[in-house]
């Protein structure tokens, strides 16, 4: 979405409000933009701000604003929800390498079953869903059913980006340490790590794992 160049994108600029202004947690590999606002107040008009000019895509994560959004149907009726979900068993693993601490909330999915059952009671439709297995797997299909589905053009050109990292991303850039060097979206390789073998793992994916069925349902399909 930052590629196609007709946006204004925003990268997790809610991250400040759960790790900053509430201090919920120190999180690992986050150089903080002193810059950056970090209540919810201020970080919502930030983005209500740019919206004035151009269209704003926003990425994010649920469990950020978990505490604030859930209250904030005003809010919730200015924006169109869009969920991306990732199938718990890879990315308990994947968040689990970069930090062994990661809590029940910061796996995300039941944070995204809650605003999605939110977002379908208020407004009576059903949120755009797509599964990171269907984005990877056939990447251009993924992105043209999701553009389709929010109701804009897809831009071909915007699949292949550089190899270096986004400005916007360098402050959590040890997050994205597999994408450097990397243009486009592909396939990863196989994790050492079993989540059977941890039983930290093994309670986390227990927990998330209706969620993310739950949420499966409602995806994309191409």
């Amino acid at each position: 979405m930052l590629e196609r160049g007709d946006l204004t994108t925003f990268h997790e600029p809610f991250l400040y409000l759960y790790y900053v202004h509430d201090a919920k947690k120190r999180l690992a590999y986050f150089d903080v933009d002193p810059s950056h606002p970090t209540s919810y107040t201020d970080i919502k008009r930030m983005i209500l701000r740019a919206a004035e000019a151009k269209p704003v895509f926003v990425k994010d994560m649920c469990y950020y604003v978990a505490d604030y959004i859930l209250e904030d149907h005003e809010f919730l009726g200015q924006i169109k929800n869009t969920y991306l979900i990732r199938d718990p068993k890879k990315s308990l693993i994947s968040y689990y390498k970069l930090d062994p601490d990661l809590t029940i909330e910061e796996v995300g999915l039941e944070s995204q079953y809650e605003q999605f059952r939110l977002t379908v009671n208020l407004t009576g439709k059903t949120p755009i869903v797509v599964d990171a297995d269907d984005l990877v797997n056939d990447t251009e299909a993924t992105m043209r059913a999701y553009c389709r589905a929010l109701g804009i053009e897809f831009l071909e050109h915007s699949l292949r980006w550089s190899e270096e990292l986004p400005k916007e991303w360098r402050h959590v850039a040890g997050w994205h340490g597999d994408l450097k060097g990397s243009a486009e979206i592909k396939k990863t390789g196989s994790e050492k790590i079993k989540i059977e073998d941890i039983p930290k793992l093994q309670e986390l994916y227990d927990h998330h794992l209706p969620y993310y069925q739950e949420l499966h349902q409602h995806r994309i399909v191409i």
